[in-house]
């Protein structure tokens, strides 16, 4: 059933029910089909633009010019032959990844894609859809829609006609993540395993020293057992305290990598982290002067405006 489109087009309301509607078009397809895919791919971007809007429509404003910002919150506008702009899709999906922490890069990444693929289908000669098997997206797709439509407090149950092969297709693309990363690991271990004792001690020291001067959380390969890191992307808000002459600021982050110089194994990507144990979010923390945080010149030769010099 088609729903009533409201009256902003920028309203996360007006873009959920587009977005809907593409959903619709999507499914009178068959997965063989390349308008499957196409629809699908008009259907993320605006379920996408539906989330942001959801946080403030604001978001969505192309900020080169103010007026998209009044039209942006419902003003009419005051300017002969104004049309208004919107954010690019990869704008719009890099936001999310800061105000949303459950669309990780890896989901961001893939919509992305899946963006490229729309435009290389209207705007170009290739046929972006047409040998495209869904084992190559379609669990992706059932993800990113499932974070971005719990985002806004609705299920897949709300959106897609069959919303448990949906889970179902999340759930092994979860599986599939797990038993690669697990086979990595193992391969890993078992190279360790084979140096001698006098090499693994080496490559202990060097991987504990590596660690300490490197940016990153500190945790404990999988395989070897030696100090590693994990880096993360921000999430979330950043929680500012000042103490004397202190400015300490802490953020969350989600981790998007792993690296072990001990062993050589290396994960990217929050599904395979999680797989295996490293998936925890951590804080990232910084430190700095007061003078420094808020731009203060202290130089000798500085003076205040409406200072004099005797």
């Amino acid at each position: 059933m088609t729903e009533h489109v409201p009256t902003h087009p920028w309203s996360s309301d007006s873009l959920l029910a587009k977005a809907s509607v593409y959903m619709e078009r999507m499914e009178s397809n068959t997965p063989e089909d390349s308008q499957f895919g196409f629809w699908s791919a008009l259907c993320l971007e605006l379920l996408a633009r539906a989330a942001l809007a959801r946080i403030s429509p604001i978001l969505l404003a192309d900020h080169s010019n103010w007026r998209n910002l009044t039209y942006a919150l419902g003003h009419q506008a005051t300017a002969k032959k104004f049309a208004p702009s919107s954010i690019s899709t990869s704008e719009a999906l890099g936001r999310l990844t800061e105000l949303l922490p459950s669309f990780t890069q890896e989901i961001a990444g893939f919509c992305g894609k899946h963006a490229d693929r729309r435009n290389a289908e209207l705007h170009t000669g290739e046929l972006a859809f047409d040998a495209l098997g869904t084992a190559d997206w379609l669990p992706k797709f059932y993800q990113a829609c499932r974070v971005l439509l719990q985002s806004m407090g609705l299920e897949l149950e709300n959106f897609v006609a069959d919303p448990r092969a949906a889970r179902m297709m999340i759930e092994s693309l979860e599986d599939e993540a797990a038993k690669a990363v697990q086979q990595d690991i193992k391969a890993h271990a078992q190279v360790w395993q084979n140096k001698e004792p006098e090499e693994r001690e080496d490559a202990k020291t060097q991987a504990l020293s590596w660690a300490i001067k490197q940016s990153g959380h500190r945790v404990v390969c999988p395989a070897c057992g030696c100090t590693a890191l994990v880096q993360g992307s921000p999430s979330g808000i950043v929680a500012t305290s000042v103490n004397d002459d202190e400015v300490r600021q802490k953020q969350a982050m989600l981790p998007t990598a792993f690296e072990c110089i001990a062993c050589g194994l290396r994960i990217s990507g929050l599904s395979k982290l999680s797989a295996c144990g490293l998936g925890n979010a951590f804080t990232a923390t910084s430190t700095y002067s007061a003078a420094e945080f808020f731009g203060l010149d202290l130089s000798p030769n500085f003076h205040p405006v409406g200072s004099r010099v005797c």
